[in-house]
């Protein structure tokens, strides 16, 4: 299970290793920086080397953003950006991008909360359309907000409640995990 959880950085460190190791015969990735009109920043970096694209949100906000003595609350918000817009109801970004044969995640961590999709490069236009949407349209109802609680107060049960350790290393933080309820 633990080492389940370390393959993607053990993945990511062996690309890395041997992306170093092996010559590289061209310079350092082109990055394009900028700043749209309503503060949105932008973080472009081509590759052109196969024909997909990994598009990437990343919000400000984590954990450590939360008042004291309430926490979870930005991985809550995480899980109800997947809930749907009036133009997008819940789970049609999801079934689109699968139809397209991408993928998507997201995560919260202390000081951001990300989500992307991959998928192939003619598809970013509706990605971007979707992230849009939902950032600026969210739909979040006692409907839709009160199941989806009940999920992530279990995945902390599971990750958090039923472990000891775990329980034990929030001991230290200043507000114990998911205490919003």
């Amino acid at each position: 299970m633990a080492f389940t959880r370390l393959m993607p950085f053990v993945a990511a460190t062996v690309a890395l290793l041997v992306s170093a190791a092996a010559p590289s015969a061209t310079a350092a990735p082109e990055v394009f920086h900028f700043r749209l009109a309503n503060g949105l920043e932008l973080v472009v970096v081509p590759d052109r080397r196969t024909p997909v694209v990994t598009h990437m949100i990343w919000y400000r906000v984590g954990a450590a953003d939360e008042p004291p003595g309430k926490s979870g609350i930005a991985h809550f918000l995480e899980h109800l950006m997947f809930k749907g817009t009036a133009k997008n109801p819940a789970g049609r970004f999801s079934k689109t991008l699968a139809e397209i044969g991408g993928r998507e995640n997201a995560f919260t961590s202390s000081d951001y909360t990300g989500y992307f999709q991959r998928t192939s490069r003619e598809h970013l236009k509706t990605l971007m359309e979707f992230e849009a949407d939902r950032m600026t349209g969210l739909v979040l109802t006692d409907d839709v907000v009160a199941p989806e609680l009940k999920v992530v107060l279990e995945e902390w049960n599971q990750r958090v409640g039923n472990s000891p350790g775990a329980r034990l290393g929030g001991q230290g933080r200043p507000a114990p995990f998911f205490q919003f309820y």
